[in-house]
């Protein structure tokens, strides 16, 4: 009944896309607002199918359906209902379900929220965003249908796949990462809509910039929850590898930040308009690329799928968006092209310009890096690997740049300065970066987390300086005390002192990443019973070797080490291996006694049952929490600024 239900709810969903397509572009061309407003409902009733098919989806795996080829191969009668619910999206036919459900429901968010406004240009968008719908549908009805039977019906199934049910987190970072993705197909209708019908002003790219923030947001938690997840869950001590899906994501977040702050400067006038419609393609076609990467099969990763027949698809869908996008911009180019002189090479104009290329700039190379192996091997026939360190080398001088500029950008006025304002506004940061940069000194650091510690402390200086400027401005003005004037400033200006914040967070964890990647202490010991390993100021003591079945999964057969820590923090531990039915090898669950200063992170890589000894790998990582404190920062501060606000008079704030 699920199987059929499910089907029938794709096959209809991917005629009902075509239909709103069709009666969208008719809308688009004839300005009929019957047409538009049945191409807005067939997009809604979209999502009404998409729903009804995950829908489906689930009762089948929450009643271990194995009569379905996808619920046979990801669940089992002793998978707990937790991870029976997020197999939904733990394999490939059902994460297509599930990402065809949260873009019809960003769509149909979209065209709601403006079904009374723009109507030259809103049935462009419906078009746009119906056919994207329409190509997903068009996936699952015939290479990846997620519905398929199979007979005979097995008693028991496979299983999720055991590093995704190992932790809870996989109930967060991949809908936070697919929110993300999904959601940024709308600012690329949009913008195809602005440029079908020849609007690209200020107050278009406004709604464009709003709608690429959300889903910037929700990418942002996901990257930061995907780093956390890999750091608790895989047991290797680190948080970021490189990985050509961990790019996959970071690519389209860089391109959608550059736009972010391009459309900045192209709100204020004609400029870099051209450039900001290219950083929206682009950022759409990088998502598709991604998910080409990701469930083609042509990248070995702990994060992908397996082999599959929708690789053409995908990549066919990326070269279409790319020729479609590529096209329009030329088609209007002459709508979309600046005029007037350049701007000063010392304003802020400039450093937006140059934070652009910047952040181009990286997402070429990490493209470029993730994508060679795969040409190199498709040629040649010869696999290579381009690993952490080419990229850690390729990349830091673009990070370096980016936190420069993350201070200097928003101190510099828009058009000329002159020296005294460079004096006033930079001075005081620098001092302040270079006693940032002693401070690291003192502690002992070295390298890029010296570097970054200066870098730091200049822009948030900067950064510091803008906000008490604002304020004292504004409570010599009004009289308010400097509480209530902090207060006032930033609801005035959402957009601007929201971005500070985040431009915060980013410091934030980048400090704890340059610091914890470059101050970290490790070693392996082989302990038997009784033994103590001493690393850095902690000091572990090995008691016992555990075998046992998990109590939530009789069929996981767990070997865990008792442990007891101390020093700085002090606690009995149980790092362990899971073996699960389903995997060749033993999943690492590491303990992690996590403080303000310092991680201590303990692994257990193998052991001998007759002996009951232990080979462990202990980790000392400084200030790894705060790359989760700093997300969190810059998700709050993106959210501030895109919470909406009473417009009210207030004082003026100082330049």
């Amino acid at each position: 009944m699920a199987a059929t239900l499910g089907h029938a709810a794709v096959v209809i969903g991917l005629a009902i896309s075509l239909f709103a397509a069709a009666a969208s572009v008719l809308a688009g061309r004839s300005g009929d607002p019957g047409l538009a407003a049945a191409g807005r409902r067939a997009v809604y009733l979209t999502f009404g199918l998409s729903l009804l098919a995950c829908g489906a989806m689930v009762s089948a795996l929450l009643g271990h359906d194995f009569s379905i080829l996808y619920v046979a191969r990801n669940n089992a009668t002793t998978t707990p209902p937790f991870y029976s619910f997020i197999s939904l999206w733990a394999a490939l036919e059902g994460s297509i379900l599930f990402w065809t459900l949260l873009l019809t429901g960003w769509s149909s968010l979209l065209l709601y929220r403006y079904r009374h406004a723009h109507p030259e240009l809103m049935p462009w968008a419906s078009a746009t965003l119906a056919l994207v719908a329409a190509f997903f549908f068009a996936v699952m009805t015939w290479p990846s249908d997620p519905f398929v039977s199979v007979t005979p019906v097995t008693a028991e199934g496979n299983g999720p796949n055991a590093l995704l049910q190992n932790h809870p987190f996989m109930g967060l970072h991949p809908p936070l990462l697919y929110l993300g993705y999904t959601g940024l197909a709308l600012p690329f209708a949009l913008t195809v809509a602005g440029l079908v019908g020849r609007r690209f002003d200020a107050a278009w790219l406004r709604v464009i910039r709003r709608w690429t923030l959300g889903p910037w947001i929700l990418l942002t938690a996901g990257i930061t929850a995907g780093a956390w997840w890999s750091y608790e869950v895989l047991g290797w001590g680190g948080y970021w590898a490189w990985d050509p899906v961990e790019n996959a994501a970071l690519l389209p977040w860089l391109t959608a930040t550059a736009f972010i702050h391009s459309a900045i400067v192209a709100e204020r006038g004609r400029s870099l308009r051209t450039w900001t419609a290219i950083l929206v393609v682009t950022t759409f076609v990088l998502t598709l690329l991604g998910t080409f990467l990701t469930r083609s099969g042509v990248i070995e990763s702990v994060h992908s799928f397996t082999q599959s027949a929708i690789g053409a698809w995908f990549l066919g869908a990326v070269l279409m968006a790319l020729v479609a996008g590529a096209a329009l911009i030329l088609w209007r180019l002459p709508d979309l092209a600046g005029s007037g002189p350049p701007p000063p090479l010392v304003s802020r104009e400039s450093a937006f310009l140059l934070n652009n290329l910047l952040f181009s700039g990286l997402a070429f190379a990490v493209l470029f890096g993730t994508l060679y192996p795969l040409v190199a091997e498709s040629l040649g026939g010869e696999r290579l690997s381009v690993g952490a360190p080419w990229f850690d080398r390729i990349s830091a001088p673009f990070f370096a740049a980016l936190l420069f500029l993350l201070g200097v950008g928003p101190a510099l006025p828009w058009g000329e300065t002159s020296r005294a304002v460079l004096r006033d506004r930079f001075v005081v940061p620098a001092i302040a970066g270079v006693a940032f940069m002693v401070g690291g000194v003192v502690l002992g650091g070295s390298g890029a987390a010296l570097l970054t510690l200066g870098l730091a402390g200049f822009s948030g200086a900067i950064l510091v300086g803008e906000l008490v400027r604002a304020v004292r401005g504004r409570a010599r003005a009004s009289g308010e005390n400097p509480l209530r004037a902090t207060w006032g400033v930033a609801t005035r200006n959402r957009r601007r002192y929201g971005g500070y914040l985040a431009h915060v967070g980013v410091l934030v964890a980048a400090v704890a990443v340059a610091v914890s990647a470059t101050q970290a202490v490790d070693i392996t010991a082989i302990l038997a019973p009784g033994e103590s390993a001493q690393v850095a100021d902690y000091t572990v003591t090995h008691h016992d070797l555990v075998r046992e079945p998990l109590a939530s999964d009789p069929r996981v057969l767990e070997t865990r080490a008792e442990l007891a820590v101390s020093g700085p923090q002090a606690a009995e531990v149980r790092p362990a291996l899971r073996d699960y039915p389903n995997s060749v090898v033993p999943i690492a669950t590491p303990s992690v006694l996590t403080s303000a200063r310092e991680d201590f992170y303990l692994t257990l890589l193998a052991y001998d049952a007759a002996s009951g000894s232990v080979t462990l790998r202990l980790f000392v990582n400084p200030l790894v929490v705060w790359i989760w404190i700093g997300g969190a920062i810059v998700v709050v501060g993106a959210v501030f600024a895109l919470w909406p606000g009473r417009r009210q008079p207030a004082p003026a704030e100082a330049a």
